[in-house]
């Protein structure tokens, strides 16, 4: 759009915005200028003149200072890209990534300007983000036609504003055509600015400002600074790394969640770019002279414009570049390869309990036997009992030992005990056997449906420690700069392992990870990286498993050149990213669904082998190599003691046909020795049962006599005989089982030590 013919001078239609302020003894140009830069509320100003305008320079020089506006004078000639960078050191406002210009120029003098190559390309920062960041009020003093400024495509800068003035207002002028300067009667001149289309720049008007200093505003003066980076290209570098960065290798087409938020990024900042992948195909890691290579190499040179990557922040790093707002947050882990199962199930019934719990349990079995023997040896209850430690009982460690055992495994013994410390004891001793039980049971189970691997490191300490795995790392990567640079002891280690293991086999510094997922499944190498590519190498890799100890965490940023002016525009999107949960949703999209490994760890029943419980086997075996041992020591110790009572060294032993405690039935009985009022209930219930016995087994035996001498009684008295022996017989079976009644009953109690 073009600017409005001068000779027919404008009527503007709307509200004042802005009052300029009031200057005396200035120039009525002068005073719109002013009252343009203070509703801009700028703090200070360059302001560039050719020789046409210096006194207008001047005179905007004084103004400016009055009001309290710092201002400097250049002319167009000394504007040059060293005297920009210089600006930069002397710029006394508050935001040094902004400059404020105001060239008053005749147009000749501003096109030449404004097509002066100045070098703002990438590879110098600050003055590279003037072409975005700094303001340009124009003061165009001509005739002419501005649509000459449209198609000068040389013209980068973005925010630019244009009044144009009649050359008659020109200090010089107004000396020589005072006349002239008295016609003139046009008050109102209108504001432009160069705005960027699709096949370049046009003027658009933006509002007017009156001779008085009056402002009306359309619409707003820097319009451009709305639209980012107003379609530039930005040259972008990265490299693939699952699911972030993903290259096809046949359309060579790049995706991922870091090149959805690169598209995201692009659209609301408004650039369009070009992926330059480092030639060296690294990412990045600083000598000794903090030259870097990779993509920080790139952006260290000024290569490239950005990062696009999963770049972790770190300091070493950040004294080269800049980074973003952390966009993903990550984790680092050891990936290695499962040992094989069948290498361990021979143990799966300790597998329920940890082995300092069955210390602990082997522990406990002795010590808990050895207060039950003292509470039962020792204790008062048992102080009536003649030649107690002549019988068998819980008295006796052996005994104690092995119903504390049998109690373990829920089966009791054949001791109990009568005092109520014994009892209490046992009681609380049942209840722990209890517990374990049915704890050991249920993770029994648990072991038996879901495999459990157990990993011979889960962290960086067991991973040094052991001489069975190699290791390394992702080369040229925030893991190989963080171990080289570390101070802590085991990350030390872990580098000096990397550096041996480099000597012989280079691969364990690889920059691909799919070299070290290939070295894992061959065995014993552990790879030490981001967590998020290893959960997605096991998704079908059922043979991998990642320790569960993490190592360090991991932030994700998009890299800019050092002292970048771009950081916190990039930030604020990148957080409004975050804020919309377009992060989560890319992630959902691209991460892989559900493969087979997860399908596998299902819980489902399944059929126990053999191999799952060959421990029971075992077990048995061992039994039975242990009762062999028991058995020859038994053998052994009857041939020594057979000797020393041949040697008349040990008295003969007595033969025993009972190894209990059960005494014979006549002694019981006969013997006054124990009369309590137990045996006196059992002898009364008792008794009577076992005399009668003794009686009728001597009439069997006379029925039996009188049978074979009195053969010939007649038949009559003989059946009548028959049927009182029958009777007899009868009886005496019953007798006799109630007096194996008697028996067992006299045993148990012996037994359970109530009859001494």
């Amino acid at each position: 759009m073009s600017c409005p013919v001068l000779n027919n001078c404008p009527n503007p239609i709307g509200n004042i915005a802005h009052l300029g302020p009031t200057i005396n003894n200035t120039s009525s140009t002068v005073l719109t200028l002013v009252s343009v830069i203070t509703y801009l509320k700028w703090s200070s100003v360059c302001v560039v003149f050719d020789n046409a305008t210096e006194h207008e320079a001047i005179d905007l020089q004084k103004s400016l200072s009055t009001i309290g506006i710092f201002a400097v004078l250049y002319r167009m000639e000394e504007v040059t890209s060293s005297k920009i960078d210089a600006l930069s050191l002397n710029e006394p406002n508050s935001d040094p990534d902004r400059l404020n210009f105001t060239v008053l120029c005749r147009l000749s003098s501003c096109q030449s300007f404004l097509e002066k190559p100045f070098d703002f390309g990438r590879k110098h920062v600050w003055r590279n983000s003037l072409l975005y960041f700094s303001s340009w009020l124009v003061g165009i003093f001509d005739t002419g036609n501005l649509t000459i400024l449209e198609n000068n495509s040389s013209c980068a800068f973005d925010n630019i504003a244009i009044i144009k003035y009649p050359t008659i207002m020109l200090k010089s002028q107004q000396q020589q055509q005072a006349v002239k300067a008295a016609a003139h009667d046009c008050e109102w001149f209108p504001i432009q600015t160069l705005m960027w289309h699709k096949k370049g720049r046009g003027l658009l008007q933006i509002g007017f400002v009156h001779l008085n200093g009056s402002l009306i505003k359309i619409k707003d003066i820097f319009p451009n600074a709305r639209f980012g980076y107003n379609q530039r290209k930005l040259l972008i570098s990265t490299l693939p790394w699952p699911p972030f960065v993903i290259l096809d290798n046949k359309t060579k087409q790049y995706s991922g969640i870091t090149i959805e938020l690169l598209k995201e990024l692009s659209y609301s900042l408004n650039f369009t770019y070009e992926i330059k992948p480092p030639p060296d195909g690294k990412w990045g890691v600083g000598s000794d002279n903090n030259t870097w290579n990779g993509m920080i190499g790139q952006l260290q040179r000024r290569e490239i414009d950005m990062i696009a990557a999963p770049l972790g922040i770190q300091s070493h790093r950040e004294t080269v570049m800049d980074f973003t707002h952390p966009y993903y947050y990550e984790f680092s882990a050891i990936l290695m390869k499962k040992p094989n199962p069948n290498d361990t199930r021979w143990a799966t019934l300790l597998d329920p309990f940890s082995p300092k719990v069955l210390m602990y349990i082997g522990i406990s079995l002795p010590v808990v036997s050895l207060f039950l023997v003292a509470f039962e040896k020792y204790n008062p209850f048992y102080g009536y009992v003649q030649n107690r430690m002549q019988t068998r009982g819980l008295h006796h460690f052996s005994d104690s030992f092995w119903y504390m055992y049998g109690a373990l495994l829920t089966q009791g013994g054949e001791h109990i005990a009568r005092s109520s410390a014994g009892r209490t004891l046992l009681s609380f001793w049942w209840i722990f056997c209890i517990i374990m039980v049915a704890t050991y049971s249920g993770n029994f189970v648990a072991f038996l449906t879901v495999s459990k691997t157990k990993l011979p490191f889960t962290n960086l300490e067991g991973l040094v420690a052991q001489s069975s795995y190699k290791w390394g790392t992702a080369g040229a990567t925030i893991y190989e700069t963080i171990f080289k640079n570390s101070e802590l002891e085991e990350r030390k280690e872990l580098w000096r392992g990397i550096i041996t293991f480099n000597a012989t086999d280079p691969s364990v510094l690889s920059s691909d990870p799919e070299v070290h997922v290939t070295k894992v499944l061959k065995g014993e190498y552990a790879y030490v990286a981001d967590k998020t590519f290893m959960d997605l190498a096991m998704t079908n890799n059922c043979d991998l498993a990642i320790a569960t100890s993490d190592i360090l965490p991991v932030q994700y940023a998009i890299g800019l050149p050092n002292n970048s002016s771009f950081v916190q525009m990039f930030s604020d999107e990148i957080i409004a990213i975050l804020e919309s949960g377009l992060i989560q949703i890319w992630t959902m999209q691209i991460w892989p669904r559900n493969g087979v490994c997860q399908k596998m760890s299902v819980t489902e029943a399944k059929t126990i082998e053999l191999v799952d419980i060959q421990i029971a086997f075992y077990l048995i075996g061992l039994g039975v190599g242990l009762a062999c041992l028991s058995l020859f020591y038994e053998f052994l110790r009857n041939k020594f003691c057979q000797w020393l009572r041949r040697s008349g060294r040990m008295q003969r032993r007595i033969p025993v046909q009972y190894m209990g405690t059960r005494p014979n039935i006549e002694d019981f009985f006969s013997s006054n020795i124990n009369d309590s009022p137990m045996n006196r209930a059992i002898s009364q219930q008792i008794g009577n049962s076992w005399s009668h016995n003794r009686q009728n087994e001597s009439n069997v035996a006379t029925a039996s006599y009188t049978r074979q001498n009195e053969s010939n009684v007649a038949t009559a008295s003989h059946d009548r005989q028959n049927e009182s022996n029958v009777a007899t017989f009868s009886h005496d079976r019953q007798n006799e089982s109630n007096m194996a009644t008697v028996s067992l009953s006299i045993d148990m109690y012996a037994l359970d030590g109530l009859v001494e």
